[in-house]
């Protein structure tokens, strides 16, 4: 069992071309000792965005705080906190 907050993980600039005023902090990988799993909590300027993309697993988003848009297979849906 790991115990660590957050702000122990160095949030990094987001290399995916496309992203724009978001940072990522890898929480939860491979290399913590989570082969099948990973935790990422991004960080998001006012204005920003990552890139459109869909992934062939599922995929969970969990709001802390601000609002904006997320788009998916149906649509496009408002979300915040």
């Amino acid at each position: 069992m790991k115990i660590f907050h957050y702000s122990e993980v160095k949030a990094e600039e987001a290399q995916e071309e496309g992203a724009s005023k978001l940072k990522v902090r890898w929480l939860i990988t491979k290399d913590t000792g989570a082969p099948n799993f990973a935790m990422r909590l991004f960080e998001m300027e006012p204005g920003g965005h990552s890139p459109l993309h869909v992934h062939p697993w599922e995929h969970e988003v969990f709001i802390l705080e601000g609002e904006g848009t997320v788009v998916g297979p149906e649509g496009e849906r408002k979300f915040k906190p």
